[in-house]
């Protein structure tokens, strides 16, 4: 829902600490565990044995399922702590490696290269976008596949102006009580303002709540804008999608846009 006042949600004298990295992964492998909505996009488009580089892996959630379908995995991310949660994790060998997606040193190439649930966008503008791409086309083989999950605006988000949308979910957490979150988000000059409210709700006594937040900036780009990057850095568009059923993206009305792009 629409939010004229950014800080109407907050009770009085209430105050957010800045969010840990240890308890952003923690939040994150709690929200994302069985998340796989995903999933079928990547595993149709892969033909194993192949070679598959994950940028921006996280706790390796796609990872392991990739390598149990026969792949061979490397996953890349820049959060120490992501991937000591990966390593940790049971399942078939994958390769985790500490980099930053916008420099991979890796010296090979690989069958698939794919970009997951919106990690293009945290590089926040086109320029550094570009740079990306065009440092995995070469890690990219002549023939492989360039897979990407994108965040595009949609025409609510493009029309809020300085108004803010407000959502929440909840889940469990791991003894017992809750973590409510709150999402604001605001967008303008191609940039997506992501406010994330976690407020931590514990059961067991003598455990105190927790009122914590973190700030993600991404970039809000059309479809138009996306096609001309992929363009400029060396690849092409094969297929687009607005959604993990695969329909027809339709801008305006779709934020979720699927991409398969190969080396022009």
């Amino acid at each position: 829902m629409p939010d004229d006042d950014f800080d109407r949600h907050r009770e009085p004298n209430e105050f957010f600490l800045p969010l840990s990295k240890e308890r952003y992964c923690q939040f994150y492998d709690l929200e994302m565990v069985a998340f796989q909505a995903d999933l079928p996009f990547y595993l149709e488009r892969i033909s194993p044995p192949c070679s598959v580089l994950e940028l921006g892996c996280g706790s390796g959630r796609l990872c392991r399922p990739l390598a149990a379908a026969g792949a061979e995995v490397t996953g890349i991310d820049r959060n120490l702590e992501m991937l000591r949660r990966a390593r940790l994790k049971a399942g078939p060998k994958v390769t985790y490696l500490c980099m930053d997606m916008t420099e991979p040193a890796l010296g090979r190439s690989f069958d698939v290269i794919l970009i997951p649930y919106h990690t293009l966008n945290l590089l926040e503008t086109g320029e550094r976008i570009g740079q990306c791409l065009e440092q995995i086309r070469d890690l990219l083989a002549p023939d492989g596949r360039l897979l990407l999950h994108l965040f595009v605006p949609d025409r609510t988000l493009l029309a809020l102006g300085t108004k803010k949308l407000f959502q929440f979910q909840i889940f469990e957490d791991q003894d017992g009580g809750r973590i409510i979150k709150e999402m604001r988000r605001g967008c303008s000059h191609e940039l997506l303002l992501l406010e994330e409210r976690y407020r931590v709700r514990p059961r067991q006594p003598g455990k105190n709540k927790e009122d914590l937040s973190h700030t993600l900036h991404l970039a809000a780009l059309s479809f138009r804008q996306w096609q001309l990057l992929l363009h400029r850095a060396g690849f092409t568009m094969r297929r687009h999608y607005g959604g993990y059923d695969l329909r027809p993206f339709v801008s305006g009305r779709d934020t979720c846009l699927l991409v398969q792009a190969e080396r022009s």
